[in-house]
């Protein structure tokens, strides 16, 4: 009698849609307990980051490079194998189970080059500082969490796009695809940059000589035309706000000079004397 009420349970358990989840939780159960203890936070973690209430047949090979991506890179020089082991290891019991049809473990690799990866999209050397103001601390932060906002939109979006027609053909799909390269490629960027950041403080500088944060004005001699800047390193540099990094002609000119200094600069137009009228 007990065999005959278990044996409905356990196939409704492997045929239905399940939830990620309820899929995790089937999963951890049939862990042996000496593997469970390390696995389970790690999975834990990526079901968390893809969604518990995702229905398991939703999930798109797309997202699991890009949780590749952003945790396998993370942990490229220290346990990234044995961390998304975990992961890939439960993907594929979805698909041994056939709770899946695609196996999207194949998806889930580490990368061979970490180094050659980060320059390819600007990540800073996570062994040198980055000095930013605290301004632009402020809008870096802001403009991660809108990142971080969007990846979830196109994330919906590659999934509406998927589910109509031939993936083969479909170019919403790609431009989804597309979109979401570029803005976890930012993601990136911009979470490895405040990692290293460290916040300019003004005090315990020098008013009167020019260094990464200060505030100038600068004079050209040949119009007598001012112009106002504020120095920051290239991570931050934003013209339109009159924030010129420290490597731009005019900003390496200045570097390190002192108020009432006149300084050459090339520039298109020539090079020109510009004298640092004021600086804060």
């Amino acid at each position: 009698m007990a065999t005959t009420s278990e044996a409905p349970e356990t196939t409704q358990e492997e045929q239905a849609v399940l939830s990620l989840n309820a899929a995790f939780q089937t999963y951890v159960r049939q862990m042996p307990q000496d593997t469970k203890k390390a696995a389970q936070p790690e999975i834990a973690k990526f079901v968390r980051w893809v969604g518990a209430d995702r229905l398991i047949d939703t999930i798109i090979p797309s997202e699991i490079g890009e949780y590749n991506e952003i945790f396998g890179a993370k942990t490229a020089t220290r346990d990234a194998t044995e961390r998304l082991s975990a992961v890939k290891l439960f993907l594929t019991f979805l698909k041994k189970k056939d709770h899946i049809e695609v196996n999207l473990a194949q998806h889930l690799r580490l990368r061979k080059s970490r180094t050659s990866a980060s320059k390819a999209i600007g990540i800073p050397n996570p062994t040198r500082s980055i000095r930013l103001t605290q301004s632009g601390y402020n809008e870096m932060t802001k403009q991660l969490a809108s990142l971080q906002e969007e990846r979830v939109k196109i994330i919906g979006d590659i999934q509406r796009a998927a589910a109509d027609g031939d993936v083969r053909e479909n170019a919403p799909l790609e431009a989804a695809r597309e979109a979401q390269g570029m803005a976890m490629g930012k993601i990136q960027e911009i979470e490895a940059t405040l990692k290293v950041a460290v916040i300019i403080d003004g005090k315990n500088q020098d008013s009167n000589r020019v260094h990464i944060g200060s505030k100038i004005e600068l004079t050209e001699i040949s119009t007598d035309k001012t112009v106002k800047y504020q120095l920051v390193e290239p991570n931050e540099a934003n013209p339109l706000a009159s924030k010129i990094s420290i490597v731009s002609p005019v900003g390496s000119a200045i570097l390190g000079h002192m108020l009432g200094d006149e300084v050459k600069v090339k520039t298109p137009r020539g090079q020109q004397v510009y004298k640092i009228s004021k600086t804060s």
